[in-house]
C-alpha cells in the first residue's frame, strides 16, 4: 500500500509483515533493492542480539518529554498509529563484536583482524540522529517491566510484527508492543515468533535481528580463503543499496504518557551527533558531545 507520511514522503507499506528483501523484489520495483545481486561479496546471514533501545529527539521533543515525565506521541489524532512512540536499535560496538564471533562460527580459530565494523556503515550502526541531537537509551527490560506495570495491569506485554515500509533507498521493519487490553486493536497484526528464517526475534530480553542491509555503500569486500581478509573495493565499483533497519513501537493509550521520573530520564539521556539528512524540522544545536547530560 502506497501512502503519504507524517513529513509528506511516499512510502510503500506492508502491514502485518516482515518482507526480506527477496521478497520486496518480487512486489515492487526498487533499483536500490535490484542491486544486491551485483554488490561484492559482504557478510551474510549476521545475528545481533541487542539488549538496548534509544529515542532519539530534537531539543523542543527533550523538553517536553522532562516537562511530561515520559514518553507519548505528539498530536490530537485519535488513531492507533497516532499512538505509538518510537524507539531504534541501540547496537553497541560489543554487540557488534559477538555478531562477528557467531559469523565465524568453526572458523573463529582463523587468524584475522576485526571486520564487521566495516561493513556497518548504515545509520543503524551510527551513534548519529537524523532526529536530533538527543539520545534517550534504556534496556529492552527496563522498558518492558516498565510498560508491564503501567499498561498491562503486571502481565507480559504483547509483541506483534507491525510492519515493513519501503523508502527510497530504506526498508523499516518493525514490531509494536501493546498491553493485552488493546488485543482487538492490534490482532490483524501476527504475534513475534520465534524463527530461523524471521527478520527478528524476542530473546530473554533481548531483540534478535538480522539484517541484510549493513551498508548505503559497499567499500569492502569479504575474501575467505585461508583465511578472512576484508579488502577494499576500488571507488568505481562501489554500489549504492538499500539499507534496513528495526524499529521497536509502544502503544501509549491517547491521553497517557509511558512515565518515567525526571531522575531516570536524566540517567537515561545523552547528547548525540546531528546526522544528515535530518528527519526534524527544527535545526540541529551546536553542544560539546562529550559532556555530561543537560540538567
Amino acid at each position: 500500500m502506497q501512502r503519504q507520511n507524517e513529513r509528506g514522503h511516499k512510502e510503500m507499506s506492508f502491514q502485518g509483515e516482515h518482507l526480506k528483501f527477496g521478497q520486496l523484489q518480487k512486489r515492487i520495483q526498487n533499483k536500490y533493492l535490484n542491486r544486491y545481486q551485483f554488490v561484492p561479496k559482504f557478510p551474510h546471514p549476521v545475528e545481533f542480539y541487542v539488549s538496548s533501545l534509544r529515542h532519539d529527539t530534537n531539543f523542543s521533543s527533550f523538553q517536553a518529554i522532562l516537562n511530561d515525565g515520559g514518553f507519548k506521541k505528539p498530536g490530537n489524532v485519535i488513531r492507533s498509529t497516532q499512538s505509538l512512540v518510537w524507539w531504534s536499535l541501540a547496537i553497541s560496538e560489543g554487540d557488534t563484536a559477538d555478531a562477528e564471533r557467531r559469523f565465524l562460527g568453526d572458523d573463529k580459530d582463523y587468524n584475522c583482524k576485526p571486520f564487521l565494523h566495516k561493513f556497518t556503515s548504515s545509520p543503524a550502526f551510527r551513534k548519529s540522529s537524523r532526529l536530533g541531537n538527543f539520545s534517550f537509551t534504556f534496556s529492552m527490560r527496563e522498558l518492558l517491566a516498565s510498560y508491564s506495570t503501567q499498561f498491562c495491569m503486571g502481565q507480559t506485554p504483547q509483541i506483534r510484527i507491525y510492519e515493513t515500509v519501503v523508502y527510497k533507498q530504506e526498508v523499516m521493519h518493525s514490531i509494536v508492543v501493546h498491553g493485552p487490553d488493546t488485543k482487538r486493536e492490534f490482532k490483524r497484526y501476527p504475534l513475534l515468533q520465534d524463527s530461523r528464517n524471521g527478520v527478528c526475534e524476542f530473546q530473554n530480553d533481548k531483540i534478535l535481528w538480522r539484517p541484510e542491509g549493513m551498508s548505503k555503500t559497499h567499500a569492502f569486500r569479504l575474501v575467505r580463503r585461508q583465511e578472512i581478509r576484508v579488502r577494499h573495493v576500488l571507488k568505481k565499483k562501489r554500489r549504492f543499496c538499500a539499507w534496513n533497519h528495526l524499529a521497536v513501537a509502544f502503544h501509549v493509550p491517547q491521553g497517557m504518557i509511558f512515565k518515567f521520573d525526571k531522575e531516570t530520564l536524566l540517567k537515561h539521556v545523552s547528547l548525540c551527533q546531528g546526522a544528515e539528512p535530518k528527519l526534524s524540522n527544527e535545526g540541529f544545536i551546536k553542544c560539546e558531545f562529550e559532556a555530561s547530560p543537560p540538567e
